[in-house]
């Protein structure tokens, strides 16, 4: 954070430092050089007054200026670092042995038994029964009906139809609308003015111990820069280095009228076609039927049914058990009980003292080089504008003295 601020404050210095001088706006209307032995073109200036234009003057300013360094400085690394260390382990030691081990063999035995089993014979023999059957028997009988026979006539009828049409009428909708408004709006405006500075100390009086800057100041003659004055004595002394000009800041607030644009509702009236149905009466024929009775007669087939007692034959077949005898091959499985010899390994912990190798992190200085930001202050030499005016005479501009005209015109 420190640095920081060290490098804010110094870019902030910087940037003070190298503001450029704003010119004085020429309002005499001189077209002479101090530096060139030029004379005054505005008319009703005096002869003598030398020069009246302004002249420059090399001045030495600080510009910050960020460069890349390379620095050292000091760091903590861990290095790997390999150790060795006595640990005491349990180690498996096998041991191989014979020992006799029983175990149970099923040996397959074939075994031969008789089985007795049943066996359903089919035998096959005829019946003979009776049933009754109903016989149909048809015969027309005559029978009257009584049908309705339709009689069609025309009849005229009435009817309601709905016919459209178009009707204009009046509604009131609302309409939105942007208007201008005049409202007064609150701004930042910079109301500064320009001043002048001395950047050091001025030269002492020749023949006085007074110092040549002081309350009394003011223009003198023939040096062709800024003049300081003490009192009666050393008129000619000039002050070094010459003063400059600054723009002093000023922000205030001020009113400002703007205009917005602000949206309205207004009501207004407006036309509409309508599509509406209105009932009328028609008159169209249409056909009506009415219905008259008829009496008829047909003949129909009656079916009545008779009840007849016929015999019929037919097999039946019945299924008798029988016992019969058979053979039936199986195997059996026989339990053996034998002995085999195997080989064992067992394992017995024994505790064993090793040497073991392990890594740890030995932290150490090392001293590398960085690349660094740094902002230095670089003297650079500007150009300047500085104020000379004549000393007693009269500018045809402002009809003031030359004294005065410095101040009232801008030099």
């Amino acid at each position: 954070m420190s640095m920081y601020r060290y490098l804010l404050t110094v870019a902030v210095l910087g940037a003070a430092l190298s503001a450029q001088v704003a010119p004085a706006d020429d309002s005499c209307g001189c077209t002479g050089s101090a530096s060139s032995g030029g004379a005054c073109s505005q008319q009703g200036c005096a002869p003598s007054c030398g020069t009246c234009c302004p002249a420059t003057c090399q001045q030495n300013i600080m510009v910050p200026e960020y460069v890349t360094e390379t620095r050292k400085c000091k760091t903590i690394q861990c290095v790997a670092e390999t150790r060795e260390r006595k640990i005491t382990a349990c180690q498996c030691v096998p041991e191989t042995k014979t020992i006799n081990v029983n175990y149970t063999v099923m040996v397959p035995e074939n075994r031969t038994r008789t089985e007795t089993y049943c066996v359903q014979t089919p035998v096959v023999r005829t019946v003979s029964r009776q049933y009754q059957v109903q016989v149909p028997v048809y015969r027309d009988v005559q029978r009257t009906y009584t049908v309705c026979t339709p009689i069609w006539t025309d009849q005229a009828q009435e009817y309601t139809v709905m016919v459209p049409h178009t009707e204009t009428r009046q509604a009131t909708r609302m309409v939105t609308r942007c208007v201008p408004v005049s409202e007064t709006r609150t701004v930042c405006v910079d109301r500064g003015h320009w001043e002048d500075v001395c950047s050091s100390g001025c030269n002492s009086c020749n023949s006085c111990s007074a110092t040549a800057c002081g309350s009394s100041c003011g223009c003198d003659t023939g040096c062709g820069c800024r003049m300081r004055r003490c009192g009666a004595c050393c008129e000619s002394t000039c002050c070094s280095p010459c003063p400059t000009r600054r723009w002093v800041c000023n922000y205030v607030q001020e009113q400002v009228p703007v205009t917005v644009m602000k949206t309205e509702c207004a009501s207004e009236p407006y036309q509409y076609q309508v599509t509406v149905c209105q009932p009328e009466k028609r008159t169209c024929t249409v056909k009506v039927c009415s219905y008259k009775n008829e009496t008829r007669t047909c003949t129909d087939r009656v079916c009545d049914y008779k009840c007849e007692t016929r015999t019929c034959s037919y097999p039946v077949t019945e299924c008798k058990v029988e016992q019969r005898t058979r053979e039936v091959p199986y195997t059996v499985c026989v339990a053996q009980c034998r002995t085999r010899q195997e080989q064992v390994t067992e394992y017995r912990q024994v505790a064993v003292e090793k040497t073991e190798q392990y890594t740890v992190m030995v932290p150490h200085e090392v001293e590398q080089e960085v690349q660094v930001q740094v902002c230095r202050l670089v003297p650079k030499t500007v150009t300047v504008p500085v104020d000379s005016c004549c000393n007693g005479a009269s500018c045809g501009s402002c009809q003031k003295s030359f004294r005065s005209c410095c101040r009232h015109c801008g030099y």
